[in-house]
């Protein structure tokens, strides 16, 4: 008698649509919100880094460009010639001249930001695999009981 009860509930419970479908869309709820709450937090963390060492990076290279370097000079009178040529305004032709070098300052130090980005999280994880192959295995002994407490 057990059995034919066993059987017939296990025929039930496979047989039951509402039952499968609650059995597969709970998990795979539960694993699209912890991916979601994963990457939302890394990208918040890496946002907030990169912010940061763009901000370094800028404060750096902004040490470099004065209007006295000599690199600067040669980069502005060329811009300044390029501009002056397409607009015929030298007023526009040196401010579109300072607004290039602007451009430029602003994508080194993102790009810099990004390879610091880069390089912190690849340390990160070189250094987590490390500690995988160090971490010690947790073997309990042959027939003992282990409790979760």
């Amino acid at each position: 008698m057990t059995d034919a009860v066993l059987s017939h509930s296990r025929s039930s419970a496979v047989g039951n649509p509402w039952l499968v479908a609650a059995v597969v869309v709970v998990p795979t709820f539960m694993e699209v919100l912890d991916t979601t709450i994963a990457v939302v937090a890394l990208r918040y963390i890496a946002g907030g880094l990169s912010a940061r060492r763009d901000q370094f990076h800028t404060l750096r290279l902004n040490e470099y460009l004065d209007p006295f370097n000599p690199a600067v000079q040669s980069f502005l009178e060329q811009a300044q010639a390029r501009f002056l040529q397409q607009t015929g305004d030298p007023a526009a032709a040196q401010q579109l001249a300072w607004q290039t070098l602007e451009n430029l300052r602003e994508q080194q130090s993102s790009a810099l930001a990004y390879f610091d980005c880069f390089w912190l999280f690849a340390v990160m994880i070189l250094a987590l695999i490390v500690v995988v192959f160090v971490m010690k295995r947790s073997v309990a002994e042959k027939g003992a009981h282990v409790d979760a407490e």
